[in-house]
């Protein structure tokens, strides 16, 4: 049967709406067949709630100072992200994803040479919490030995693809030789596409324009004033939004801090060869150390409080929760 006019009318409007809805889905103009990752995904927040007092955030630093960071490379273009950034004299991390390494030294080369920072994204981009302890550990080895070869010193950052880390994924890495990791580091900038805001690999999912993409990151970098913030150098595309929004950023005063300047990030670094060891044991992004079962946290990324329960951190009423045996506040 044939639709009928009714129909295909109602179902334009619908499909306006939602672009609208999603910050103006004008479709980009350049005619550029856009590179992907493999599974396509990019960064988001996962099904897994994230829990602030578990991520290392970037809602401490000073106002009009961020961290860019980089994610799911190297890929085509980093290389040349690499060296611009340089130019400027601005630090960035580029969490790499192991996969992606072959064919692309030039681009670890420059990442390294031009004085920014490796990190890890595990090897294929997948959600460690999914998975057993043996993969886990895996996927961050595997990229684990790139690192290394590049930058043997260090410092060992990672990041858990989609935002996804917990109490199990921390045990499986810190009960090995994966221990030296630092993380996981999430992001204040980045991370969802909405009218106010942008997530890189949404907007060119979505047919957002560059332009359009780096107003809503210097949108949400205003309203914020701070942080950490999250892009994809896999995509060319972001590679220009970046070379885009840098000169309005200076000329507005922002500050780009390294990553191991981030108070929450130096803190954990800090605090790496002292972790509290144990089965209930919680990594504390607040303290940068490991507390006992049932130490209560307020967290500095949401002043929500928090308590350590089996090795993860659960939602606690603070000073009203009996089961804290020792309370932690701001």
């Amino acid at each position: 049967m044939m639709p009928t006019r009714r129909f295909l009318l109602a179902l334009v409007a619908l499909s306006t709406a939602a672009c609208a809805s999603l910050a103006g889905c004008a479709a980009d103009t350049d005619g550029e067949d856009e590179e992907v990752s493999a599974d396509g995904s990019g960064d988001g927040t996962s099904e897994d709630a994230i829990v602030s007092e578990r991520q290392l955030m970037g809602n401490e630093l000073p106002e009009k100072h961020i961290a860019l960071t980089y994610d799911d490379g190297p890929g085509p273009r980093t290389a040349e992200l690499a060296e611009f950034l340089a130019e400027k004299g601005i630090p960035a991390a580029f969490f790499i994803n192991g996969k992606n390494v072959p064919g692309h030294q030039r681009a670890i080369d420059a990442v390294v040479g031009r004085g920014h920072l490796l990190a890890n994204h595990t090897q294929h981009h997948l959600q460690l919490t999914k998975l057993s302890a043996e993969k886990v550990v895996k996927e961050v080895a595997d990229t684990d030995a790139t690192l290394v070869a590049a930058q043997p010193a260090g410092p060992f950052l990672i990041r858990a693809p989609f935002g996804a880390w917990n109490g199990n994924t921390a045990r499986a890495v810190n009960g090995t030789t994966m221990n030296k990791y630092v993380g996981s580091v999430f992001w204040d900038v980045g991370g969802q596409l909405t009218s106010t805001a942008a997530a890189d690999w949404d907007c060119w999912g979505k047919g957002v324009s560059i332009q359009r993409c780096g107003e809503l990151y210097l949108n949400e970098i205003r309203t914020k004033k701070r942080g950490i913030v999250l892009m994809h150098d896999i995509h060319g595309k972001s590679v220009d939004m970046t070379k885009q929004i840098i000169p309005t950023l200076i000329a507005e005063g922002y500050k780009f801090v390294k990553l191991t300047d981030v108070p929450s990030v130096k803190r954990a670094l800090g605090a790496a060869s002292a972790e509290t060891s144990g089965e209930g044991a919680c990594s504390s992004a607040t303290l940068g150390r490991s507390v006992p079962e049932d130490t209560c946290v307020q967290s500095r990324g949401d002043q929500k409080w928090y308590r350590c329960v089996d090795g993860d951190w659960a939602a606690s009423a603070g000073a009203a929760d009996t089961k804290c045996t020792q309370r932690i506040g701001l």
